[in-house]
């Protein structure tokens, strides 16, 4: 009997790694959320994502030295590197920060969500990828099941939504990760990935270097103390190496329309985590708003055998 199958092609690999870098790719997001609150009033949106960066790309430098000296950057497209960067470094990183001063966490959550229809979309107008139906099930069933926790359960809460220039930052940032996770899959073949990771961390800190320098005219410098410290430290590791590390993986191994449906799992993260560490109290609607989340996830991303009927059937002689 045919098996679904998670990969798109042949994992390089053990498909159990597969699997656990797809569950635990949105499990390190979670935690750049979490630490960013955490950080919140204490370290600028800018200075916060200029610090991840720098990090990562400090940490990284002296692992992807060789490759860097023998010119493996030279052999790449200078232009899809300097465009992962951008998009993946820069504008993708720093609004985030900024938009959780302006906007609710509601309205982020739902911002949020549009990032697997945006990649799914990217990939069928720029690659001319087909959109398949069971990925865009997929995507309106986590999206269903995102809305039912935001809103706790009263959808006509979503008529009284109001939008404000956070949410423009918040979209734009999920618009220029959907665009870094569809051009992932069309990165450099015979670049290591720890290079490419590298060339985003480091371009993500030289590209906000300018913003850094008009908060800080704006805001004067910051004073950061032993927990700011720690939290960017925690913030290059986990959320700029860890996260953006096992999701390329994922995306290299499923493409990134089905890799992106991982990142549904973020909110399913965060409440199972506010719950266990904070004592956050949990309602029936989560329990569906999980159960539609899970749902969507497994829809868009397990390629499922046709049935039999529609199988193509050899010619008889």
């Amino acid at each position: 009997m045919q098996q679904a199958s998670l990969s798109a092609e042949s994992p390089s690999g053990p498909r159990w790694v597969l699997v656990f870098l797809f569950l635990c790719a949105p499990l390190l997001f979670a935690s750049n959320m979490v630490a960013a609150r955490w950080l919140s009033g204490l370290v600028p949106p800018v200075t916060l994502g200029f610090g991840r960066w720098l990090v990562a790309a400090l940490v990284l430098l002296p692992v992807v030295w060789a490759p860097l000296r023998r010119g493996a950057l030279r052999r790449a497209p200078a232009g899809i590197l300097a465009l992962l960067a951008l998009l993946g470094g820069v504008v993708s990183v720093a609004p985030q920060y900024g938009a959780a001063a302006y906007t609710s966490a509601g309205n982020i959550a739902l911002i949020a969500a549009m990032s697997p229809l945006l990649v799914a979309l990217i990939e069928r107008v720029v690659w001319g990828v087909p959109l398949r139906l069971s990925v865009v099930g997929g995507i309106a069933c986590a999206f269903a099941g995102i809305a039912i926790a935001t809103f706790r359960g009263d959808l006509a809460a979503l008529l009284r939504l109001e939008f404000n220039p956070g949410d423009a930052l918040m979209f734009g940032a999920i618009l220029a990760w959907a665009g870094y996770t569809a051009l992932l899959r069309h990165r450099p073949v015979g670049l290591p990935p720890l290079l490419l990771l590298w060339v985003v961390a480091a371009g993500g800190a030289l590209g906000m270097a300018p913003l850094l320098l008009l908060e800080w005219s704006s805001l004067g410098v910051p004073e950061l103390d032993v927990r700011a410290v720690w939290g960017m430290l925690f913030l290059g590791l986990v959320a700029g190496i860890g996260a953006y590390g096992a999701f390329a993986r994922v995306v290299s191994q499923v493409g990134a329309a089905r890799a992106s449906m991982s990142m549904y799992l973020i909110p399913a993260y965060a409440l199972a985590l506010g719950a266990a560490l904070l004592g956050e109290s949990l309602h029936a609607y989560h329990a569906v708003a999980m159960a539609l989340v899970l749902g969507g996830v497994a829809l868009g991303t397990v390629r499922w055998p046709a049935p039999a009927r529609l199988r193509a059937r050899p010619l008889s002689t």
